[in-house]
């Protein structure tokens, strides 16, 4: 009789441990995004949406995505431009920035990082995203370098070709 006794009280107190354990963990666990240094992917206010000369096109959101619709270029590629700005990165801290990203046909844009004034200058991501018609995990590492406080963007340069480019579930985090 004993043992039927002292086997529920076990069970019981370490029920209460391990559900104080979790309790705590989670409490003490950060949250999915709270990293995160960009806004909501696929708001078009969290984006600059720029249209230089001929370069012309459109920014919407679409479902849990950002599409931008390059609709006419002019060969300059900078000329269609989307950026998340307002950025505080630091001078030689690392980051890693991830995306899945498709296209209406296989293209590329330029993904980077650079300053948000005069003379805009790379800060340390400068790569080249190839797009198929299909979502595509991306993830790339950069040293920021020559930053100015709060006044970094990353985003992308899409005016190489014209169509259709989907950005979703992007992140900018301190490596």
């Amino acid at each position: 009789m004993t043992r039927l006794v002292r086997a529920p009280t076990v069970i019981a107190s370490l029920a209460i441990a391990l559900t104080a354990c979790l309790l705590a963990s989670a409490a003490d666990a950060p949250k999915a995004d709270a990293k995160n240094l960009l806004k909501p992917t696929n708001k078009p206010d969290s984006w600059r949406f720029e249209q230089h000369e001929q370069g012309k096109g459109t920014i919407a959101a679409d479902g849990d995505a950002i599409l931008f619709d390059v609709t006419a270029v002019d060969g300059t590629e900078w000329h269609v431009q989307a950026y998340q700005v307002d950025l505080d990165l630091k001078d030689g801290k690392e980051y890693i920035v991830t995306f899945k990203g498709k296209a209406s046909a296989d293209r590329s844009v330029h993904c980077n990082a650079m300053i948000d004034q005069d003379d805009w200058h790379m800060i340390g991501l400068d790569e080249n995203v190839d797009l198929t018609k299909d979502w595509k995990d991306h993830k790339y590492e950069f040293k920021a370098e020559n930053t100015v406080a709060k006044k970094n963007r990353i985003g992308f340069q899409l005016g190489n070709e014209k169509g259709k480019v989907w950005v979703k579930d992007m992140t900018l985090t301190e490596k």
